[in-house]
C-alpha cells in the first residue's frame, strides 16, 4: 500500500512538471521581467535563396489579417510507435484550425495546395504528457503567439502532433498507482526519437524554396534533434537519407529534454547541425521538471534545457559553437516547464522573430 501511494505522488508530480496541458493564459498579459538581448549567431553556412523569402514575402504584403489565416495540425497519434524500418511509411492525419480554434478535418491534396512555396513554414513540436483533446486549443495559442510578434511578415504555421500521453506503465487492474513515472519518462523519450522519421517526411513534403524553422519543446526537442540529425547524414530506426537537407532551416529548443552534450561530434545527434544554419538553446536552470531528468537512468546528464551547452560542450563542437547559442530565461520563467509557460509572453516570440520569420536584423 505505501508503494502505490509514493508511485501515485511521483506520477502526479511528473505529470505537472513535463506536461504541456493548456492552462488559460490572459490574453495580451505583460512580462514581469525584461529579456535578454538575444542575438543571432552567425550560421557556418547559409543558403543563397535568401532572395527568394524577400521576394515571397513582398507579394504577401498586402496580405488579409492575421485573424483570417489559417494553421494545421498534423498528426502521428495513429502510426505504430515503435522503431521499425518502414515508420516513415505512415500517413499524416491533417487538420485545418483558424484563428479561434475551429478545428475541420483535412486531405493531404488540402494541405499541399495551402503551403505557399517560398514562404516561410514554421513547425512546432509539443512535449510530452499532452493529450489529443487538448493539442487544437494548444495550437491556436502558439499559432496566435507566433504571429502576434510579426504580423507584418508571412509565416505558415504546422504543428506536429504525437502520442505523448503519459502513465504508460500502469496496470489497469490496480489503477494509476501502479504507474512507474521514470520509466514512463524514459518510455516518451524513446517514442518521442523515433518521430523523428516522421518530422523529416513533413518536412520533405514542404517546397525546398520555403525556409523552416523548428520549435520543439521538451520531448519535442528530442524529435527536433533526432529529426535533424537524419537530415544531418545520421541514421535512425534504420532510416538513412540518400541526399542532404535542401531546405532552409533555423531551429529553437525548449526545455530540451536530452542530454546537453548529444550535439557533440561523437554522440547521440552528433550530425544534427550539418541540417541547421543555427539552433538556439532556451535555457531554465531551475526547471522542476528537468531535474527530474538524470533520474531515468544511472549517471545520467543534465539536459540540454537545463544546463544549456556547457563550457565543454562548445569546446567539443570547435567551429560548430558559432552556430549555437543559449538564451537563459531562468529569471523569466522561474521553475516552468510546461509550454504556456513560455508562450504567455508575448516579447519571448518577439525576440525570437528572427529564427521564426528569418528576418535577419
Amino acid at each position: 500500500m505505501a508503494r502505490r501511494i509514493i508511485n501515485a505522488l511521483l506520477s502526479l508530480v511528473v505529470v505537472y512538471l513535463l506536461s504541456t496541458v493548456l492552462v488559460p493564459i490572459a490574453a495580451g498579459q505583460d512580462d514581469r521581467v525584461s529579456l535578454p538581448i538575444l542575438e543571432l549567431p552567425q550560421p557556418a553556412t547559409v543558403s543563397s535563396d535568401a532572395r527568394q523569402v524577400s521576394e515571397a514575402a513582398h507579394e504577401l504584403s498586402t496580405a488579409p489579417s492575421i485573424c483570417d489565416e489559417e494553421h494545421w495540425i498534423v498528426s502521428v497519434r495513429h502510426c505504430q510507435q515503435r522503431c521499425h524500418g518502414c515508420a516513415h511509411d505512415c500517413a499524416f492525419d491533417y487538420v485545418r484550425s483558424d484563428w479561434n480554434g475551429f478545428a475541420t478535418p483535412a486531405s493531404a491534396a488540402d494541405f499541399q495546395a495551402w503551403l505557399k512555396p517560398g514562404i516561410p513554414v514554421c513547425i512546432m513540436v509539443h512535449g510530452s504528457y499532452v493529450t489529443a483533446d487538448t493539442v487544437t486549443d494548444d495550437s491556436m495559442n502558439t499559432f496566435r503567439w507566433l504571429r502576434q510578434a510579426a504580423p507584418q511578415l508571412p509565416l505558415q504555421v504546422v504543428f506536429l502532433t504525437w502520442p505523448s500521453e503519459g502513465l504508460l506503465t500502469i496496470n489497469p487492474a490496480i489503477a494509476a498507482s501502479s504507474a512507474i513515472p521514470v520509466v514512463d519518462i524514459a518510455i516518451l523519450g524513446r517514442r518521442a526519437e523515433f518521430n523523428g522519421i516522421r518530422l523529416v517526411k513533413l518536412i520533405q513534403s514542404i517546397h525546398p524554396q520555403s525556409p523552416i524553422s523548428l520549435i520543439g519543446h521538451s520531448h519535442g526537442a528530442r524529435i527536433v534533434a533526432s529529426g535533424l540529425n537524419l537530415l544531418g547524414g545520421g541514421e535512425l530506426c534504420g532510416v538513412r537519407l540518400c541526399d542532404g537537407p535542401s531546405h532552409r532551416i533555423r531551429t529553437v529548443l525548449v526545455g530540451a529534454a536530452i542530454d546537453h552534450d548529444w550535439l557533440c561530434p561523437g554522440q547521440r545527434y552528433d550530425r544534427a547541425l550539418n541540417a541547421t544554419e543555427c539552433l538556439l538553446n532556451i535555457r531554465v536552470r531551475k526547471d522542476w521538471a528537468l531535474l527530474l531528468y538524470p533520474l531515468r537512468k544511472p549517471f545520467s546528464p543534465r539536459a540540454l534545457g537545463s544546463a544549456g551547452f556547457t563550457t565543454g560542450d562548445l569546446q567539443c563542437l570547435g567551429p560548430r559553437a558559432s552556430q549555437v547559442s543559449n538564451y537563459d530565461l531562468s529569471e523569466l520563467i522561474g521553475t516552468g516547464h510546461i509550454w504556456p509557460e513560455f508562450y504567455r509572453h508575448q516579447s519571448l516570440a518577439c525576440e525570437l522573430v528572427p529564427w521564426i520569420y528569418f528576418a535577419d536584423r
